[in-house]
């Protein structure tokens, strides 16, 4: 395996190593929330990219009073 290859992983393992699911994976392709390339009929995606993803954004911490969502929306009761 080359070390382009090497640097690629399956939407699956990204979805495993991201604990998320395969769809999610390619949703945040097409938003350009990850990084990818189709390789044949395969989407890959950038390991470095799966990094980023794990570092916490500022909608994963819970606001007092709200759900920490992030969509601004919550007052805090759904």
């Amino acid at each position: 395996m080359g070390e382009k290859e090497a640097a690629l992983v399956s939407v699956r393992e990204a979805a495993t190593l991201l604990a998320t699911t395969e769809t999610r994976i390619l949703m945040m392709l097409r938003q350009g929330k990850l990084v990818g390339s189709r390789v044949a009929d395969t989407w890959m995606v950038e390991r470095a990219a799966l990094q980023t993803c794990r570092q916490p954004q500022a909608a994963d911490v819970a606001r007092p009073g709200g759900c920490g969502g992030g969509c601004g929306g919550c007052s805090g009761g759904h």
